[in-house]
């Protein structure tokens, strides 16, 4: 499709301290230079790895030939559908769009399909609730703050660290939360109550219908993504919109959300499900039956631009998930031109690709050398502080 090939891949791991960030470069023999992200939860140095070990399916190859180099990545590797397999797959994708883009000196959003949305799109805060104390005074303090900092949407998990189910007591807690922060940011802010997976249907659907007087937005994850059938007896019966897919790993995995369950928002990582080349797919079958379309994204700010790009390309899409405004004070250093968000919206970067760079020195003084991952256990205690020592 064009003269230019794939030359080199290089990864770097910076050391964000509650989850490494993975970022990845790919140079071409034009001296061109195609910019991914590759963070999962864990496994960073796996992660990296692994993107060397499969360099075979596309060192040489035409960055043009997305659809062709994402078929052979997850056809020819024998176990596709693990998060590993998948986040190379979607790093690579990334790049090569990115690549695209800087040839035909175009915004990835064009190539994919032009904007249906703007160049700015609604974003719901988390990360912000990390010194609550978990306890609802300090939920009501942190809610206002986030009010205060220009978002009319916010994340979180008021659910400590459980675990298939509750104690009464500990419910009440959780309930008290939602209504202490409900009480302090007003009735015209969303609530999106994230459940990270803790649920059984039965004690999921329960929470549910207690958190409804408060008019949540979406009851997010509420079963673990292993059981298809728990989290469609939720989504039948809870009264709250189910939102979920973070834990997905593929367009198949969405076509079973979609048609055999009742969920109101599918979720894809885009660095985990495929890059823009999947996310375009995943987002049409969601449309096809008017299922929302809010992608995950505790991510870095590569993802987010990156995310912008997919997003107001989708005729579905919903809102953006961000961490940037609480993150480490140094998130937007990392890249030349920072990713902007203003009023609770991400700024889409209108530069050929993504419009991104990153700064190679802040990336440099930021490098990961821990000999053990620094990543937060959600079934920890205090897990929501992002700042437990586990060297």
């Amino acid at each position: 499709m064009s003269d230019v090939s794939i030359v080199d891949v290089e990864t770097y791991i910076v050391a964000n301290p509650w989850k490494p960030w993975v970022f990845v470069r790919l140079e071409t023999d034009a001296g061109i230079t195609g910019l991914a992200e590759a963070t999962t939860h864990d496994k960073p140095r796996t992660v990296a790895a692994a993107i060397d070990e499969m360099s075979k399916y596309f060192i040489g190859k035409d960055p043009f030939d997305t659809e062709a180099i994402w078929l052979e990545m997850y056809r020819d590797e024998w176990f596709s559908k693990n998060i590993v397999n998948t986040t190379v797959c979607s790093a690579i994708d990334m790049a090569c769009w990115d690549i695209k883009g800087k040839i035909l000196d175009k915004p990835v959003y064009e190539l994919l399909g032009g904007s249906v949305h703007g160049n700015r799109l609604r974003a719901y805060a988390n990360g912000w609730y990390t010194d609550t104390d978990n306890e609802p005074e300090g939920f009501a303090r942190a809610a206002e703050q986030v009010v205060e900092d220009g978002y009319d949407a916010m994340k979180f998990d008021p659910f400590g660290i459980a675990w298939q189910r509750m104690s009464k007591k500990e419910l009440n807690h959780a309930v008290d939360i939602v209504g202490a922060v409900r009480e302090a940011v007003g009735p015209d802010v969303d609530l999106l109550i994230e459940g990270h997976g803790r649920f059984t249907a039965g004690q999921a659907v329960d929470v549910a219908n207690k958190l409804d007087q408060f008019e949540p937005t979406w009851f997010e994850e509420p079963c673990p993504p292993d059981s298809i059938n728990s989290l469609a007896e939720v989504a039948d019966k809870s009264p709250i919109p189910i939102a979920t897919g973070e834990r997905h790993m593929s367009k198949h995995d969405f076509f079973e959300l979609v048609t055999r369950t009742d969920v109101d928002i599918i979720q894809p990582d885009i660095m985990n499900t495929g890059g823009p080349t999947e996310a375009k797919k995943i987002a049409a079958i969601a449309e096809a039956d008017h299922v929302s379309f809010a992608p995950h994204n505790p991510q870095g700010p590569v993802a987010t631009a990156i995310n912008a790009h997919v997003d107001t390309t989708i005729p579905n899409f919903f809102i953006q998930e961000v961490f940037q405004t609480y993150d480490v004070d140094w998130v937007d250093d990392l890249l030349k031109d920072p990713v902007e968000i203003v009023n609770g919206e991400v700024v889409i970067p209108d530069g050929p690709g993504y419009g991104i760079e990153l700064d190679d020195a802040v990336v440099e003084e930021h490098a990961y050398t821990e000999e053990k991952v620094h990543t937060i256990n959600l079934f920890e205690k205090d897990w929501e502080k992002r700042e437990v020592d586990r060297r």
